[in-house]
């Protein structure tokens, strides 16, 4: 079996990977930074015992996601086969075989969930129900409009709830809805970009695309991403920081706005941690935006 393989995301990286470790799309575990928002928010990253518990859910959120991911990729490699660049993943090109793969899967979820376990049953339920949610989109549900991107971007709101409880903190519930919402419009862009790309061949490579159209996203993403920008400043308006959170709205719109103009504009968007990985001026606002916000909660402004 070859041990060289690519995740079918933008070009392979220098060096060899094993097929194992690339189809756990390690690059995507940068959607577990969301773990580190309650940590934040709350001004607790000076206590060494709550950064730790923290890292410790930020890592059982990696170890799930690539369990979930590998066990998408058994369902999907079919479809996969049939896509330009996913035919390259592992599961879809060959490399890794159906068999280590689910085996991997197994493992990796146990390991998640004896590290959940250890941080609280309420931690443990938070993984435990990302699973049974990502267990039901590989089995079918994948293939209902709307339904799909509903349970992609749950994982997104699971993830602050999990660090929240992994403290544990009280979390403004506005944190959770811009979670929510904002992974929502990365998810109906991403099924657009899909769109744009596949062409004909879309429901094909994914079923679910047949119910949408570009006109019905373009809709969708328009509500969902402008509920997103009033429902953060809202959050920067009630916060205990609030006359000094205010200043991090601009960060935040150009933000919005530039991934916007990335997908619209560029014709990016249908992998959103490659876009970020890539594009530089998405990670400086997200620096400067993490920057500002820890200097606010230091200063006690």
């Amino acid at each position: 079996m070859p041990l060289i393989a690519h995740t079918g995301e933008g070009p392979a990286p220098a060096g060899a990977r094993l097929p194992l470790f690339a189809a756990c799309r390690p690059r995507q575990w940068i959607k577990n930074t969301l773990v580190f928002v309650p940590l934040i928010s709350s001004s607790r990253f000076d206590s060494l015992d709550a950064v730790e518990r923290t890292a410790a859910a930020a890592a059982a959120f990696c170890l799930m996601a690539s369990a979930v991911y590998l066990l998408n990729d058994l369902a999907d490699r079919a479809g996969d086969r049939r896509h330009p660049l996913k035919r390259l993943r592992p599961l879809a090109s060959g490399a890794l075989s159906p068999r280590a793969a689910a085996a991997s899967s197994a493992l990796l979820a146990a390991a998640a969930l004896t590290i959940g376990a250890a941080l609280g049953w309420k931690v443990l339920a938070v993984l435990a129900f990302y699973a049974a949610c990502n267990i039901g989109y590989s089995s079918g549900l994948r293939r209902e409009p709307i339904l799909d991107v509903l349970l992609v971007s749950s994982g997104f709101v699971m993830r602050p709830l999990a660090g929240a409880y992994a403290i544990p903190v009280r979390v403004s519930a506005w944190l959770f809805v811009v979670s929510l919402l904002l992974s929502l419009a990365l998810a109906l862009l991403k099924r657009r970009s899909e769109l744009v790309a596949l062409e004909a061949a879309a429901v094909q490579h994914r079923p679910a695309l047949g119910g949408y159209s570009i006109r019905f996203l373009d809709q969708l993403t328009a509500i969902v991403t402008g509920a997103g920008i009033m429902s953060y400043s809202l959050y920067t308006f009630q916060s205990e920081h609030s006359e000094a959170l205010v200043a991090t709205l601009p960060l935040f719109l150009y933000g919005v706005f530039r991934y916007l103009y990335l997908v619209y504009e560029r014709g990016a968007g249908e992998s959103p941690e490659e876009l970020f990985l890539r594009d530089r001026p998405l990670q400086i606002a997200a620096l400067l935006s993490l920057a500002a916000v820890l200097l606010i909660l230091t200063s006690k402004y």
